[in-house]
């Protein structure tokens, strides 16, 4: 009879193994739980690290990062395609049916100009942001770097300067009681709507010495809200198109709407409940404003100029920029308006179907060169930010004609505004002005 082995050897063995398995089974689990430990140490620190970008980037932070290659409109010696770099013998032109989509694209001794302030009232502000700008990202960054020198410039005699036929219509943004940026921030000495109506008399001087006819919407330190700078657009575009034979519409349509602008001069606020927006009032185009768009895209030799310059809270962008408005770029930030602002809810605000018709290569143009002859007559203007934006800036998004809104340096920058100081920064501005109006008009073939 064969008899079971009931030997201690046999239970150590079976002992034994199962030691080994349960050996196995910790070492897994202390794996899974050091595997969890990491996943959730590293969910942390990238949700921290998020947290921070988005705060740093909420207040401006990053600004110097994000555009840290956005610089490069301006190509080698900072003069960009559109630099009219009359001290060259250059007699080549460009042709007028040039496809688009194939561009690439001192000391002084004298006292400074703007004395400092000694206190300001803030309780005389009144900005409406949102009726100036109603987007705040920077629009689309359309723009392309340049790699080679300057391609057009034009002959060194004085018909490169000549604007004669030309007319050009002047807006020193702010004023009054809406002083535009200040700097320090918090014991404001400095006011941009000084500055910028330094520097559009200026222009409006060069301007008018090579032969063009110049209007301003403001002339001194006086509160003209942004409908009413508009209207005044307006009725000069009326009065020329008049005088041209352009009037699209008869005179007693051209009455009615005289009125309607008039009363956005006299009422002189920007806000929807004062009535001062008038025909301008709510999102897309009218038929009013329809009608004088339409007036405005027939006169291809009035352009728009509005003077301003900007504010970075971080301090660390510098130089010109220069915005101009495209139908997409106001469509979106309608729409987000829609979504976020509480005026675009108002029942006295319309809301219409998105308008398309606008000249978005012209003014496209016209901001390039712009700043390619900023910089390239003023190195030191040369930016770090986006050099030219598309966004939706009311006194760019509310009449026909070919417009930029220039930033013309930084007041929050010291060089900047050191530079902005003295008269010959000035006078190099007033006449890199003159020189980028007169290659947009060469670029155009008008």
């Amino acid at each position: 009879m064969e008899k079971k082995n009931t030997s201690p050897k046999g239970h150590s063995s079976h002992a034994s193994s199962g030691k080994k398995t349960n050996a196995k089974k910790r070492q897994s689990d202390l794996f899974l739980h050091r595997l969890l430990i990491f996943i959730l140490v590293a969910l942390i620190a990238l949700g921290g690290l998020t947290g921070c970008l988005f705060f740093l980037d909420k207040n401006g932070k990053l600004d110097h990062v994000k555009n840290r290659n956005s610089n490069l409109r301006s190509s080698s010696d900072k003069k960009g395609e559109y630099y009219n770099d009359t001290s060259r013998n250059s007699t080549k032109k460009p042709t007028e049916t040039e496809d688009f989509d194939d561009w690439d694209w001192d000391d002084e001794d004298d006292a400074p100009y703007i004395e400092p302030k000694d206190d300001t009232d803030w309780d005389d502000w009144d900005i409406e942001d949102w009726g100036e700008d109603w987007g705040e990202d920077g629009g689309n960054d359309d723009y392309t770097p340049e790699s080679e020198s300057s391609k057009y410039t034009l002959p060194n005699d004085k018909k490169s300067d000549d604007l004669s036929g030309y007319t050009v219509i002047l807006d020193p943004g702010h004023g009054g009681r809406d002083t535009g940026c200040v700097f320090p921030f918090n014991n404001p000495q400095y006011d941009e709507c000084d500055f910028t109506l330094r520097i559009a008399l200026r222009v409006k001087d060069e301007l008018a010495s090579r032969g063009a006819t110049v209007y301003i919407t403001r002339t001194d330190n006086s509160w003209v809200s942004l409908y009413n700078r508009l209207a005044q657009v307006h009725l000069i575009c009326m009065d020329i198109a008049e005088k041209q034979g352009k009037l699209p519409f008869s005179s007693s349509r051209a009455a009615e709407l005289r009125n309607m602008l008039q009363q956005s001069i006299d009422i002189n606020e920007d806000t929807v409940a004062s009535g001062g927006m008038g025909l301008m009032v709510g999102s897309g185009v009218g038929e009013d404003l329809e009608d004088l768009f339409k007036m405005e895209y027939e006169l291809d030799n009035v352009i728009f100029l509005s003077i301003h310059l900007n504010s970075s809270e971080s301090r660390t962008l510098h130089g010109t920029q220069a915005y101009y408005v495209t139908d997409d770029s106001v469509i979106e930030s309608e729409h987000r308006q829609m979504r976020e602002n509480s005026e675009f809810k108002r029942s006295d605000f319309p809301i219409r179907d998105d308008y398309y018709g606008r000249d978005n290569d012209s003014n496209y143009l016209l901001a390039c060169c712009l700043y390619d002859n900023v910089v390239g007559n003023i190195p030191e203007f040369e930016t770090n930010a986006h050099p030219v934006l598309a966004d939706n800036y009311a006194v760019l998004r509310e009449h026909g004609l070919t417009g930029v809104l220039l930033e013309t340096a930084f007041l929050s920058d010291d060089n900047d505004r050191a530079m902005l100081q003295l008269d010959s920064t000035v006078d190099n501005i007033a006449r890199s002005v003159g020189d980028g109006i007169k290659m947009y008009f060469i670029q155009s073939g008008i």
